[in-house]
């Protein structure tokens, strides 16, 4: 005998409340409702993956990703003249009636071991120096005893000791080196001098003035009324003051990174073209004085 709507609803009520697993025809039909969602979300990846949870090894994965970044490197701290005591000072690269005297901070560990003025690979002096308009062809280091002779440009350094970074000098030594600095630039008398480096300038005005140089007060490039005469010199043959014209530019070390190489080639464009200024009325003097 059939069963009436009252009755099988009441039996399946009681299936329910009684835990037992063999589903009704409603049942089954619930069941298969519920899949045509789960196909909606597989269909849907945007959905799905909103829904995935975090598992330990998504997040594993990200830790390694982490650790695989390069880690900054570490700034070493002041180190005594003994550390590197047995690596000798390089000689000035020096001579008479220079155009410019290029002032550096101290020598590196490559310049020291190999003898040359900025050896180290990755220092670009000597390609900056090369397309400027310094010089008439490529140099490199090994060039640097002949650049008084060929170029009249000459190199010196702040502080004669070498060192692996900037960092292992202290300020007040490179304060300190100002004096036997100026000593070498007034002895040259060059007409250009050009600092490599903010740093340098800045212990130089430091020794100068008693305080620290003020950002807001500083550009690259030629200094002007900067407020202390500096590197002066009498002329032998009268009573002319000679005063050489500081520009500065940044380090060329490779450790220096804050500039770009377009920034740095075009401060030695504009070196490189008060040089050749120089240079070309030089020449024109000794044809006049010739003829």
């Amino acid at each position: 005998m059939p069963k009436c709507d009252a009755t099988v609803k009441n039996e399946e009520n009681l299936n329910v409340q009684n835990g037992n697993k063999d589903l009704s025809f409603h049942g089954l039909l619930d069941k298969f409702a519920s899949k045509e969602v789960d196909l909606e979300y597989a269909r849907a990846p945007s959905k799905r993956q909103h829904l995935i949870p975090t598992t330990s090894s998504s997040i594993s994965a990200n830790q390694c990703t982490s650790q695989t970044k390069k880690k900054r490197k570490r700034v070493r701290g002041y180190a005594p003249p003994s550390q590197y005591a047995h690596l000798s000072p390089v000689p000035d690269r020096l001579g008479p009636n220079l155009i410019c005297i290029f002032v550096g901070l101290n020598p590196g560990v490559a310049t020291a071991k190999h003898g040359h003025m900025f050896a180290n690979p990755t220092n670009l002096f000597w390609p900056l120096m090369s397309e400027s308009g310094c010089v008439s062809r490529r140099v490199t280091c090994i060039d640097d005893e002949s650049l008084p002779q060929n170029w009249d440009l000459g190199i010196t350094n702040l502080v004669s000791r070498p060192t692996a970074e900037q960092s292992e000098l202290s300020q007040e030594e490179m304060v300190a080196g100002t004096p036997s600095l100026e000593a070498k630039l007034i002895a040259h008398s060059p007409e250009i001098v050009c600092i490599v480096g903010k740093g340098i300038w800045e212990s130089i005005y430091k020794f100068k003035t008693g305080r620290k140089l003020i950002s807001s007060e500083f550009t690259f490039g030629f200094q002007s009324d900067y407020g202390f005469d500096f590197a002066s010199a009498n002329s032998k043959s009268s009573k002319i003051v000679s005063k050489p014209k500081i520009f500065v530019i940044p380090s060329t070390s490779g450790r220096v990174a804050a500039y770009s190489r377009a920034m740095k080639s075009e401060l030695w464009a504009q070196l490189g073209n008060e040089i050749q200024l120089v240079r070309r009325s030089r020449q024109e003097n000794v044809r006049e004085s010739a003829s």
